[in-house]
């Protein structure tokens, strides 16, 4: 399943997309090269991608932040830590200049021979498991144990994990069928890894692409015609402002009959932090409205 563990350093992806993709997308489960028995209450912590970022700062330690990547930009507090460059042109020398005793890294956005490394030399690197929404709960406990804030990440998962169960919806007979457009040309979707595909299916939705092997499957617009979906969904970023009227010079899609096309903030469906429960709120309400138009016609 590890087949795409390079991905993001692939040239073919614009910037943004590798971001919205990574900052999103926990490519294995968990790789921990810590032991958690042993794990102190780290107080200088590097993070190499902006929900790790994120995460600290919910529980309180952003200020233990030394050192980020670009895109770790929330909350406002977070614009002011030192950046590394991008997560996939980390050098090696500036990390271990800050002298860390925690790197927070994540699987597919930096090399593995810098972790490794990093590991070598003795300095603790943590790999979040960033797949699916509950990804967002255990990476709240594990980062608690790392830094000695346990009990509120404890209580912040439970909470997490309360709020997804209540925005869950059950399953219905014809569940609206979405095409979710992560970049607009190429044109280019999500599989079941990403954290939308979590989304989409939880507010009772069916991704297109869901069983797709690729992690960004490139389609067209005449195989989007084909798979005729009730909704459409792009994230607002790297939307130029045309894409409806691109969409609606194709009126045999039911989502362009019905006006369901619809944008979401890219971070609240990519980022799997708390906030990623917005962009599921959105999405829910979003997916509602071809469900009820369905049921009633």
């Amino acid at each position: 399943m590890y087949f795409f563990t390079n991905y993001f350093s692939h040239t073919r992806l614009p910037s943004i997309v590798k971001v919205l993709l990574g900052i999103g997308l926990g490519l294995i489960p968990s790789l921990l090269s810590i032991s958690f028995a042993h794990a102190s209450s780290s107080q200088r912590i590097v993070t190499l991608a902006p929900h790790a970022t994120e995460l600290l700062y919910s529980l309180g330690i952003g200020d233990r932040i030394v050192a980020t990547v670009e895109y770790s930009d929330y909350p406002e507090q977070a614009l002011s830590i030192p950046r590394l460059g991008r997560s996939d042109e980390v050098s090696i020398e500036a990390i271990i200049a800050l002298q860390p005793d925690l790197v927070i890294a994540w699987e597919g956005g930096n090399s593995p021979e810098l972790l490794n490394t990093l590991e070598q030399l003795g300095i603790e690197v943590y790999r979040s498991d960033t797949q699916g929404l509950e990804s967002v709960s255990r990476a709240l406990r594990n980062l608690g144990r790392l830094t000695g804030t346990q009990n509120k990440a404890d209580q912040l998962a439970r909470q997490f994990l309360q709020r997804v169960f209540e925005l869950t919806v059950e399953p219905i007979q014809d569940p609206p069928r979405v095409f979710f457009q992560l970049w607009e040309s190429p044109l280019m979707t999500a599989n079941h890894s990403q954290p939308i595909n979590d989304i989409i299916e939880r507010c009772g939705g069916v991704n297109l692409f869901s069983r797709s092997l690729e992690v960004v499957p490139q389609t067209s617009v005449e195989n989007v015609v084909l798979l005729n979906p009730d909704v459409i969904l792009a994230p607002t970023q790297g939307l130029s402002g045309h894409w409806r009227q691109r969409w609606e010079a194709w009126q045999e899609i039911r989502a362009v009959q019905a006006g369901h096309l619809y944008t979401v903030d890219a971070d609240l469906i990519s980022r799997p932090t708390l906030r990623i429960l917005e962009g599921m709120e959105v999405v829910c309400r979003l997916l509602d409205r071809p469900a009820h138009t369905d049921t009633n016609s």
